[in-house]
């Protein structure tokens, strides 16, 4: 049955469901942690494609970010500062489980973390200054702080 048929009217999954497969077809030869890395590298292959350059601010961050998330189908996120790191709070959208494998979330939350953290050093964060990422319920918390 055709994507286009089994979706209806919705939009097909796209690079949700690519990533998915993309994960499936490494975990036959590689492990979580490379994976892991893989799903990073790629995330800071997608940070070099912004236009950091115009970025003054969160907002400004946030809004180049999410045009990025839009064309790749992978939901939206929200920054913001607490008192001890900058903090990004991302909907990852529609990513219903038949379209996002569970073994590929922590590729997700690696893409995520590897994007975030290479906008942030380009935008001038301290080497000793780290980024973590954790799914918390439907959302992925990312801080980048101490």
């Amino acid at each position: 049955m055709p994507l286009r048929e089994s979706f209806g009217k919705t939009r097909s999954p796209g690079v949700p469901l690519i990533l998915s497969m993309i994960v499936a077809e490494l975990g036959d030869a590689a492990s979580a942690k490379q994976i892991a890395g893989f799903g990073f590298a790629l995330g800071q292959r997608l940070a070099a494609r912004l236009q950091l350059d115009l970025v003054t601010d969160l907002s400004d961050l946030e809004m180049q970010v999410n045009r990025l998330w839009s064309d790749l189908d992978l939901g939206q996120g929200r920054l913001y500062a607490d008192e001890a790191a900058l903090v990004v709070e991302h909907d990852p959208g529609l990513l219903r489980p038949d379209v996002l494998s569970p073994a590929a979330r922590p590729f997700l939350l690696e893409l995520l973390r590897g994007t975030f953290d290479a906008c942030f050093r380009a935008l001038g964060s301290s080497p000793g200054i780290q980024t973590s990422a954790n799914w918390r319920e439907q959302v992925i918390e990312l801080r980048h702080g101490k």
